[in-house]
């Protein structure tokens, strides 16, 4: 199982950046359903002892509900000749969003070997989509967007997922949701 734990977003946030699909062509936009806000990657679980364990430790997690506040538009680009650049919106890092995942990345790295995806430096985003054939008039195109008005919201709960491949793209399943407290 391939496996990262993030936050699920309510229906209002997915509506506000679903609005955002189409603006631009050759891009191969996420259904909004598969939006969420990753904290921390974990990658191939083989061992269900693992998973235990991860389940154990993510359970035993304290910390106060993030507030999620979606803002501009941002891409990761590629490096590579033909590749596609990674779409997304970025989220302002409120200190319980950025306390959390902390939480969660010192917890997971006792019981996962940490991955270079999971380094100190962490960029809250929401990915949309991927851009094939990326320039830079296109990339300026979409950095230019702005999203709808969107009302801040705090997020209740952190969830284990699995991701699952696809012909179609990636389906992001939860597996498990960790109710967020003091």
């Amino acid at each position: 199982m391939r496996l990262f734990v993030g936050l699920e977003l309510p229906p209002s946030l997915l509506h506000a950046i679903a609005a955002l699909r189409g603006s631009l062509p050759d891009v191969t936009w996420l259904p909004p359903e598969s939006y969420h806000l990753t904290l921390h990657f974990i990658g191939e679980v083989t061992h269900g002892h693992l998973l235990e364990e991860i389940h154990h430790t993510l359970s035993a997690i304290r910390a106060a509900p993030p507030v999620v506040q979606p803002g501009g538009a941002g891409l990761f680009m590629t490096s590579r000749p033909h590749g596609a650049d990674t779409l997304w919106i970025g989220c302002a890092p409120d200190t319980a969003l950025l306390a959390l995942r902390e939480r969660i990345r010192k917890g997971l790295n006792r019981t996962v070997p940490p991955g270079e995806k999971n380094s100190r430096h962490f960029t809250p985003h929401i990915t949309t989509g991927r851009m094939d054939h990326p320039d830079q008039a296109r990339r300026q195109r979409w950095l230019a967007m702005t999203l709808p008005p969107v009302t801040a919201q705090a997020i209740g709960h952190f969830t284990l997922f699995q991701s699952i491949r696809h012909a179609d793209g990636p389906f992001y399943e939860p597996l498990e949701h960790y109710p967020l407290r003091f």
